[in-house]
Parts: C-alpha cells; structure tokens; sequence
C-alpha cells in the first residue's frame, strides 16, 4: 500500500476514535478564550440553562437520526412546547455564554452573539451528540432586519461604551429578552429546518453582561440534598405512528444544587516591624532606638501617592540592610508585596538610610547584622474606589431598559451590586485576618525562610477559629509551636453580614518566618 494512503487511513481511524466522541467538549473548548475547569462551569451554569441547554441537545440528536422528513416536523413541534413551558415570558436571567460575535455596523452599532455554555450529562457517549450541535443568542447585525426589534447596540449608549471591554472568546454571564417565533416560540433565523434544530440561532435584546471572574484561588463545591423537581423529559410523539429514535433518552434522578465557595490563601510575615539575623545577643537598645528613628522619619515623610490614596489597595515595602561591626551599612535591598510604587519603595529606603548608627556591641557573635524593615501600607477602605467597570453596567441597566423588562434590570442590577459588595467584604475581612495574625507573631530567634507553613482555619459566623490544619508543617517543630501560639491569640468579630453565609469560612494562611 503507499505510504500516503496509510497516512489516510490512520487519520480516518484518528478521527473516529479521538474526534468524535469528544464534540461535548468541542463546544467549549473552540474558540480563543479560556476554558474554565467544567465542574466550575459547571456549578456557575443556572439550573434553568442547563435544563434547557441538554434538552436542546437532544432534540437535536433525536432529530438526526429521525428517518423522514414527518417525524422531523413533530419534533420541531415538540421543542417548541418544550421552549413554550420553559421560557413563558420570553426572559433569560443570568445565564452564561461566551463570545462568538463582536462587530459593528458601518455606522457603529454594535452587533453580539454569544454562544451558550453547557455541560454534557455523565452519559454523553450513549446519547451520540452530533458534532455541529449548539445554540447562540444574539442580536442582528444589520439596521434593516433589526426595524421591529431594536436589538443593535447604539454608540453613545452606555451599553455600547460598556462593550469595549470585552473581546470574543470572553466567558460573560447575561440576561436579556427575547422575541416570539412563529415556529420555535423564540425568534430563531436560520435559514433552513435542519440548521435550526441542529444549531438554533436565537434574537435577543441585551438587558445585561459581565465578565466571569474564574477565581484562581482553591474551590469548594458543596451539593445540597436533592430537590423534588422532576428532570425533563422529552418523548417523540406517542400519537403518531412513528418509529422512535434510537437516542437513548436519559433519566436522571433530581439533581442536586451546586455551591461553590472559594478558599484564598493570605501570605502573612512572622514578624511586625522587623527581623534580625542573629537574636543571640542583647539586641533590644540597639535596635529599637534605630526602629523609632526610622518609624518617626517614615511617618513624617509618607508615600505622596499612597498619601492622596491613588494607592489604596497598600501592599509592603521590606528594606534589608547589612550593619558591620563599626555601624556602618553595606548595602541595602528592597523588596515589596501588594499594590506598591516606586515612591511607597523610595520613602522606605529614605527612611532606613538617614539613621546614623553606632558601632554594634563586642558582644555581636557574627560579623555582619543583617536587619529587614517592614513598611506595612494598609488598605485604606473608604478611599479603595468602586469598580468603574462594575459602576458603567449598573448604568447601562439603567439606560437599556425594554418597555417589560423592569423586573429583570431590577434583578441584575441588585446581583451586580451584591458581587461588588462580596469583594470588598472579602478583601476587608483578609486585611483584617493579616493584621490580627501578625499582630501576635514577636519573633525571638531566627528562622529561615525556607520554614513557610500552610495552615488551613475555618472561621464561624460569630468570629471564632472553628478549625486549625497544618497542611503544609515544614521542617521546624520551633517554629510551628510559636506560629500555632500566635494563632491561638487571635480574636475577631462577627463575619460580615454578606459573608455570613459562607460560613464557616475557610482561609488557607501562608506564614513565612
């Protein structure tokens, strides 16, 4: 045989094993943006969504395989109904989508398509998805078809200036309102039966849209004890004498609701102002006139831009200095964490530089004394500045209202606020948890960096450590004891309200000597 015709052969059989089963995955995973890991999707999809989203797909499947064109017909009438009981006021709520189409008119006006997300049921591979099988929603993209629907974006609208920070292939949640159809309840248009059973194409007029943010930080996903609702159930029409398809129709037992709680993980110093190299000698004259000096300086002579609050996320300025035995430095280095300029870095050094110091004592056991200044800039909490992002999609709730879509602007809008209001009350109770840790860490010996600890807390709603879990220990039991000491003293308040229930929060801390 000749060699070309092998290479056919094995890219033939290639394809049938390795390509087609995976046309479940194939919907999320071909376009330019990331894919998220499916069982966050997964949690994030609403429950309506992903109802809908698999009984779409199998209808498609179901119409596929049907022998003759009768058949075909009924079960477009079928999904109609379907669509009819599931969608009664025409209305998509939060559902997720990622960027097919993101274009302008000639004269601006912004045209989108957004293709739907779904995940597959646990048994795909007997359902036989047909590859070409997905569902968009969008507007139109022109001025003529649009006449009666006034779903393109106008430039001057804040929705339209709001989509400027978006590019396709972004995961974005949505609502919106859709459009009777004559002969798939919703307005579809594709131009042939097939397309649209295969690959709907759905008009909407965009109430609301915004960027998923796929946390980085580890995931909890909690499931609720089953709900009594039935799961769908979709039947080729007993009244016709039909032959059935041979997609295999599945009967999931009530699903379950999904949670997803995050676990940040909070880098915390052992110590407050300072560390030294060697404890082993009679340090506290000697460096605490230095720390007081410095302190006094740094405080009269703050960061201009972190002063006038351009800044306000803060973050730490370290300053290693090296002292030799007649007091005179060496060398300086400068290290930061967090949201820190070049100014915050300058005043800390300026601060360190300008103490004279005296000789260290004889008594010094090394040669060198290698001191590390922490400059701590806490967040400043009524300067950190609303997300402007966040700010323009609650005006374009206000400015893209529909004539019935009221209740819906209402909804997202409050859900948009509540996801600002999450993130400030996480970053807030994270500052605090530093500060309160740290607050307890008086190091008295040195110990090397390479000591980082891990520890796992849960926190309850009234405050208290529920739960404390070495999970990283490292290599020093003296260490982890006057960590674990320090942690222990610890005391907080009640979790904030919008917190609450997450509760017990869970936090994994990051202590480095």
């Amino acid at each position: 045989m000749p060699f070309h015709r092998i290479l056919l052969t094995i890219s033939l059989l290639l394809y049938s094993y390795v390509f087609v089963p995976s046309v479940w995955s194939q919907q999320l995973d071909n376009s330019a943006g990331s894919k998220p890991a499916p069982e966050i999707l997964g949690a994030m999809i609403p429950e309506n969504q992903q109802i809908i989203m698999n009984a779409l797909a199998e209808f498609a499947a179901q119409y596929k395989t049907s022998p003759n064109a009768v058949q075909k017909f009924f079960l477009r009438q079928k999904r109609q109904k379907f669509l009819r009981e599931k969608l009664k006021n025409f209305v998509v709520n939060e559902w997720i989508g990622r960027i097919q189409t993101l274009r302008t008119t000639e004269n601006g006006k912004a045209y989108l398509v957004l293709e739907l997300a779904i995940i597959p049921p646990e048994d795909t591979f007997e359902n036989q998805v047909i590859p070409e099988f997905k569902v968009t929603m969008g507007t139109w993209n022109n001025a003529y078809t649009d006449l009666d629907y006034n779903t393109l974006i106008l430039p001057g609208t804040p929705l339209h200036t709001w989509l400027a920070n978006f590019n396709e292939g972004e995961w974005l949640v949505f609502s919106g309102s859709s459009f009777p159809g004559d002969e798939d309840y919703l307005k579809e248009t594709s131009p042939t039966e097939s397309e649209a059973m295969l690959s709907p194409q759905f008009i909407l007029k965009f109430e609301f849209l915004d960027k998923i943010d796929f946390p980085e930080s580890e995931l909890i996903i909690t499931e609720s004890p089953a709900t009594p609702e039935l799961p769908v159930k979709i039947e080729v029409l007993k009244s016709q004498d039909l032959p059935v398809s041979k997609t295999k129709i599945s009967k999931k037992p009530p699903s379950k609701k999904t949670t997803i709680h995050f676990r940040p993980e909070l880098t915390i110093r052992y110590y407050q102002d300072y560390r030294l190299s060697n404890y082993n000698w009679d340090y506290q004259k000697y460096i605490d006139r230095w720390h007081r000096l410095v302190r006094y300086h740094w405080s009269n002579h703050p960061p201009s831009d972190y002063l006038d609050g351009s800044n306000p996320e803060g973050g730490e300025v370290f300053v290693l200095a090296t002292v030799g035995m007649d007091g005179i430095v060496s060398g300086y280095q400068v290290s930061s964490l967090g949201e820190v300029s070049d100014k915050m870095r300058e005043a800390a050094l300026e601060a360190t530089r300008l103490v004279p110091l005296p000789p260290l004592p004889e008594e010094f056991p090394d040669e060198v004394l290698k001191v590390e200044f922490r400059f701590d800039h806490s967040r400043i909490p009524h300067l950190i500045k609303a997300d402007v992002d966040q700010m323009k999609a609650v005006l374009m709730l206000q400015d893209n209202n529909t004539m019935d879509g009221n209740s819906i602007v209402s909804k997202t809008g409050q859900k948009l606020l509540k996801k600002q209001r999450l993130k400030q009350a996480r970053a807030s109770l994270h500052e605090e948890l530093r500060q309160e840790f740290s607050s307890h860490f008086q190091p008295h010996q040195r110990f090397e960096p390479s000591l980082e600890l891990q520890i796992e807390i849960s926190i309850s709603r009234s405050g208290k450590v529920l739960e404390q879990k070495l999970t990283l220990p490292g290599k020093s039991v003296k260490f982890q004891l006057a960590v674990m000491n320090g942690l222990n003293k610890a005391r907080f308040g009640s979790l904030p309200k919008v917190l609450r229930s997450e509760a017990p929060y869970r936090v994994r801390l990051r202590v480095i000597p």
